[in-house]
């Protein structure tokens, strides 16, 4: 099944760009890149300058799907673990 607006929450996210549109610590704002690791709390995302860990929580994401498509969502409603939201049901 490809990645879609309506089912990305159901999805891998490692390997999508995600980009950082906001935070509580401004240190993090526009942090840009490829999500190469998840945890139930944060996303690892690799940049040119290196990588960097977000906490989900307190971020605001934009992705990148496959086919071009951005999708913003509130980093509060991916805190679990990747396995988890996976098999979730919506």
């Amino acid at each position: 099944m490809p990645i879609t607006k309506q089912n990305l929450m159901r999805h891998e996210l490692i390997g999508l760009k995600a980009r950082v549109e906001n935070s509580s610590d401004p240190t993090l704002l526009g942090i840009c890149g490829t999500i190469i690791d998840e945890t139930r709390d944060m996303l690892v995302i690799e940049q040119a300058e290196g990588t960097k860990i977000v906490p989900k929580g307190s971020s605001k994401f934009m992705f990148t799907l496959p086919g071009g498509e951005e999708v913003e969502i509130e980093g509060a409603k991916l805190v679990r673990r990747p396995e988890e939201r996976v098999k979730q049901r919506r």
